[in-house]
Order: structure tokens, then C-alpha cells, then sequence
């Protein structure tokens, strides 16, 4: 059975930020904020649907229904440029965190003696070369990791001291625990990932396109979407799953005193409490969220930016590898030059601050305006509100922005 492109969605999520996010979380307020992970991974598959649907039913990747929808308008240009600086600037600061993120993973995990630095050159190459395979490959490779990295962080959870009764009543007892509310907006956003947007449907269209022909057969297109559903269904699940199983782990910390200030340090503070052997599952854990990410950003930026401009966006073509190129190229020498990210970051979240209910809202309008699916009203509904989830992400994010000026 094809899973689809799903194993690239939470390979996109769960990385470095989301470590460091839910395992403060647990830290701060024990297993309170479980339901909210739960809340998002629902929400996340909601979207991440319509973004299928954008792929697979209208048969246009976002960037491309950008380009020809606002084509001869004014605010094309203006829309263009919060893409690119979302996009490209965004993508390029957070490769910076994947490729430390999965670095601190290793020095984690062994003491080689060596300069970080290197590290970072290494995974950048190795980064590199995954990223020339071919998407049939690519995605075998991201179920695999995938995979491999929920299996070591729930080998981890395993042998931590959760008490499951806490974590259970936190899983299905919504409460929001004093200074927990921004925490709450936090773990939504990390798991509603802006730039997955324009990776999942340009992505889904390539997928499904080299085994049916989507072009003129509108049965074709519904057995895809459902094909790309059925994928989502197995992955976003295990993506959740895996970032309660950080939440739990850190929840076993809470009330010592413990302070999660970077993702190394928490495979370091939970050996005292599940032993060393879980220390290690989630130093390996890391390691492979920190690369997952650093693939899916360049692809994310290279997807989007190929189709607003109009260029080829085979993933084999040369403008879109030029494209993930330069964004791994720019994180791997913001890491080997020790530079602060800092500023692009800033300058990205404004963008997506202003673009992910924008964003959101065009994908429900494109896939609601497709007549290959008649989608029911309670399913267009959940749409919107996504929407409006979207909105308050958005107004968060400006927020944030605001507070770094």
C-alpha cells in the first residue's frame, strides 16, 4: 500500500525546535499540555488534507496557484516577496538549528573531540548527497527515518519514570496551568508548520503523478487523495506521538529544578532518571529529528520558490536543486562561521506571520473550488476553523516579532 508524502510532513515537524519546545513544556508543567499535542497533530492533519488536496485534486502546487491566480495583479509582487523572505531567508536560519540540532545530537551521544563546527560540515554533506536521490527514494528514506527516530524516542519514553496516570489524565483532560498560555500557542505552532504548506502539495502532485494520471482522469486523482490520507493517517499519528513521548520524558523532570536551555542538554539531565541507555535513545532521537529537518527545509523552499517563479520544480531539475542548494549552503556557513541567525529569523517570522492565514485560507478556497471530491459540510467547516487557528499562530508569531524589535 503507498503511504504517499505524509512521512514528509512530520519528518518537516518534529525537529530540533520541537524537542526543545515540548521537552520545556514537560519540564515547566508536567504532563498538563499533553492534550494540546494532540489537539495539533488533529489540526495539523486537517490542514496538511487541504494541502493534499491542493496537490492531488486542483493539480497545482501552492507556489503555482500563487503565480497564476494573482498573475497581472499588484499584490502578486507583494506576495512574492513575503513567500521568498518566508521561504528562503526562513528556511535558510532554521537549517542553521536542524544542523546544530542534529550536531549536538551527536556530541550527545559520543565524545569525539572535535569542534562542532565539523560536525555541521558533515551533516551539511551528508545532507547534500540524501538530497540529490530521487523523490520514490527520498520519501522511502524519510519513512525510514521516520520511523527509526519515533522508535528511539519511544524506546526512551519506555524506560523513563513516567507515571501514566498524570499522563494520560493530560492527554484527555484539556487545563492551561498558570504562564502555560503561550507555551499552549508554542506546541501548536510547532507542529503547524508554515513551510509544509508549500512542500506537501507540490510534493503530493509529483508522487501521485508518476504512478497515475492525474491529468484527465478524475477517478485517478480520488484514489490518490484518498492514498495520500490513509498516509497521513499512519505518520502524523506516529509524529505526535513521538513529540509526547519528549513532553512525558521531560514531565519526569518537573519540579527538580531542572532547566532545558538547548536540545544537548536534555539527553544529559534525563540520564540521572531513566538511566543511560535512554540518554542515549534520545541523543539518537535528536540526532535524526536535527536531520530530518535539514532535509525537508531545502525542499520546503525549493518547491515553493521554483513554482512563484515559474521554474521547473522537478526535484531532479537544476533550478530546484540550485535552490535547496543554496538554503543548505547558507545554514552549513551560518554554523561553520558561528554567525547569529537571529536577524533572518526575525525578519522570515514576520513574513510567515503575515502569510500562514493567508496561506491557509487560499488552500481551503483552492481545494473547496476543485469538483473532483465533494467535500462535506462539517469537513469544510473544520477547514475554516483550522483557518482561524492559523490566525492566532499568525498574530502569535507577529508577537514574537514585535518583541525582538
Amino acid at each position: 500500500m503507498r503511504t504517499g508524502t505524509s512521512s514528509l510532513i512530520v519528518a518537516a515537524f518534529v525537529g530540533p525546535g520541537t524537542v526543545l519546545t515540548c521537552a520545556s513544556a514537560g519540564v515547566d508543567f508536567g504532563y498538563a499540555l499533553g492534550w494540546v499535542l494532540v489537539f495539533a497533530t488533529g489540526t495539523a492533519f486537517v490542514l496538511q488534507s487541504f494541502t493534499a488536496g491542493t496537490g492531488i485534486l486542483a493539480r497545482r502546487g501552492l507556489g503555482e496557484a500563487i503565480r497564476t491566480e494573482l498573475d497581472g495583479r499588484r499584490s502578486r509582487w507583494v506576495v512574492t516577496g513575503l513567500v521568498v523572505l518566508g521561504l528562503w531567508v526562513g528556511c535558510a536560519a532554521f537549517e542553521l538549528g536542524n544542523l546544530i540540532g542534529a550536531a549536538a545530537g551527536v556530541t550527545a551521544l559520543l565524545d569525539l573531540g572535535v569542534d562542532l563546527r565539523w560536525i555541521v560540515a558533515a551533516l551539511a554533506l551528508a545532507s547534500a548527497a540524501i538530497l540529490m536521490l530521487d523523490l520514490r527514494v527520498l520519501i522511502r528514506v524519510f519513512a525510514a527515518l521516520v520511523i527509526g527516530m519515533s522508535g528511539l524516542f519511544l524506546v526512551g519514553l519506555a524506560l523513563a519514570p513516567v507515571d501514566w496516570g498524570a499522563a494520560v489524565a493530560g492527554l484527555a483532560v484539556p487545563s492551561v496551568p498558570d504562564g502555560a498560555p503561550v507555551r499552549v500557542v508554542a506546541l501548536i505552532g510547532t507542529t503547524v508548520v508554515t513551510y509544509n504548506l508549500f512542500l506537501h502539495p507540490s510534493a503530493a502532485k509529483q508522487y501521485w503523478s508518476e504512478h497515475h494520471d492525474l491529468e484527465d482522469d478524475p477517478e485517478a486523482r480520488r484514489t490518490a487523495w484518498w492514498g495520500e490520507l490513509r498516509g497521513m493517517m499512519l505518520f502524523l499519528p506516529i509524529g505526535g506521538l513521538v513529540s509526547f513521548s519528549i513532553l512525558a520524558a521531560g514531565a519526569t523532570l518537573h519540579g527538580s529544578g531542572a532547566e532545558v536551555a538547548d536540545v544537548e542538554a536534555f539527553a544529559t539531565l534525563l540520564e540521572p532518571v531513566a538511566g543511560g541507555f535512554a540518554g542515549l535513545c534520545f541523543g539518537l532521537g535528536l540526532f535524526a529529528a536535527g536531520l530530518t529537518s535539514s532535509l525537508t527545509a531545502p525542499l520546503a523552499a525549493a518547491s515553493g520558490i521554483c513554482e512563484i517563479f515559474g521554474w521547473d520544480p522537478n526535484p531532479v531539475g537544476r533550478p530546484f536543486r540550485a535552490v535547496w542548494a543554496s538554503v543548505l549552503a547558507t545554514g552549513a556557513v551560518l554554523g561553520l562561521l558561528d554567525l547569529s541567525p537571529l536577524p533572518a529569523i526575525v525578519a522570515a517570522q514576520a513574513a510567515n506571520g503575515l502569510l500562514l492565514p493567508v496561506i491557509a485560507a487560499f488552500v481551503l478556497w483552492l481545494t473547496l473550488r476543485q469538483t473532483v471530491v465533494t467535500l462535506p459540510a462539517w469537513y469544510r467547516a473544520l477547514g475554516a476553523a483550522v483557518t482561524l487557528i492559523c490566525t492566532a499562530l499568525g498574530a502569535r508569531t507577529l508577537w514574537w516579532v514585535w518583541q525582538q524589535l
